[in-house]
């Protein structure tokens, strides 16, 4: 096996290495190219057998379309049947700015200028060792997606964990507060895929203790999910980002939330951006997948806006505005 023994690449520098790859290759690379050559793969390839990581590709290959990538595959006409001579890339006509968009002088200068400091600054060791590997297979990686930041920020704090249980198809345990339910309760699930949505994460688990499929939210683990030793999860399919993706858009299309918003407040500027609607409006209306939680933000904008409906949600900010004046008048 090449690689140092125990070396594990996180999985957003994989995911951006691999974009990286598909953008930068001419002709495509092949499965097996990408597997002995990105970084995040080809510290673990296996000359000999690499099952674990064609299901890892597999999962990236379905999680960066989950996130709008289109990944173009091509097989050459003399290779017709021959799966494993497919070839993966990613075109760039879909990401280059239109011909008829320009820009000032100052405009490219503060462009440059920008795309420098974030660069520096997001750009990771690891990353910057993946454009050195693929300038060495004689691919041009001189590209503004050099300047993409590789790294999830994120305050949940099972994140990176629920990550790593991904990447290894761990089984791992946490306390979780479901909604309505005051004490945590203990889960020992295997993570099957993990999704931002609506500014929440999402993870989509196979609960053991019921041998059926849920979704948690990041935001309701209250303990740092522990592995469970010697013991893993396979996972048999690659569209699991897709169904959770899909579960999410069905549950916020069942719950609306309708907020007036003072006008240039920081509120209008901070819900809007969040769910994606203009920020011209001063009656925001979008779905929601947690009401406690979207409870708990709305309160941080004070009297900057008003819950018009649904009723349950209102009552939620007025019971958290009384606490509030009950522990100041204390």
């Amino acid at each position: 096996m090449s690689g140092k023994a125990g070396t594990r690449v996180k999985k957003e520098d994989r995911l951006f290495s691999l974009i990286l790859a598909l953008v930068s290759s001419r002709e495509g690379l092949t499965k097996t190219e990408i597997l002995r050559s990105v970084r995040g793969y080809a510290e673990i390839y296996d000359f000999k057998a690499n099952t674990a990581l064609d299901k890892m590709f597999e999962r990236d290959k379905e999680e960066i379309r989950a996130m709008g990538v289109v990944i173009d595959t091509l097989e050459l006409p003399e290779e017709e049947g021959q799966t494993h001579n497919i070839r993966y890339s990613i075109s760039r006509k879909n990401y280059d700015f239109p011909d008829d968009v320009t820009f000032t002088s100052e405009e490219m200068t503060l462009i440059n200028l920008a795309a420098t400091a974030w660069r520096e600054a997001s750009l990771s060791n690891e990353s910057r060792h993946a454009l050195t590997k693929i300038k060495s297979m004689g691919i041009s990686a001189n590209d503004p997606l050099i300047g993409v930041a590789p790294h999830i920020r994120t305050n949940d704090k099972a994140f990176t964990a629920i990550e790593e249980a991904l990447d290894a198809e761990l089984i791992v345990t946490f306390n979780y507060l479901k909604p309505g339910i005051a004490k945590p309760q203990l889960r020992t699930v295997a993570p099957l895929a993990m999704l931002q949505w609506r500014g929440l994460w999402y993870v989509l688990a196979h609960d053991l203790e019921v041998d059926a499929q849920r979704t948690f939210l990041l935001k309701r683990i209250v303990t740092n999910p522990v592995r469970v030793p010697q013991k893993t999860f396979p996972r048999v399919e690659a569209s699991y980002a897709k169904q959770l993706e899909l579960e999410l858009l069905e549950l916020t299309q069942k719950n609306t939330a309708v907020i007036e918003v003072v006008p240039g407040s920081d509120a209008q500027l901070r819900i809007a951006s969040e769910q994606g609607i203009s920020s011209d409006l001063t009656t925001l209306t979008f779905g929601f997948s947690d009401l406690e939680i979207l409870a708990d933000d709305l309160v941080k904008f004070g009297h900057q806006l008003r819950v018009v409906s649904p009723p349950e949600l209102i009552s939620a900010v007025i019971s958290r505005f009384e606490s509030i004046v009950n522990i100041q008048g204390k």
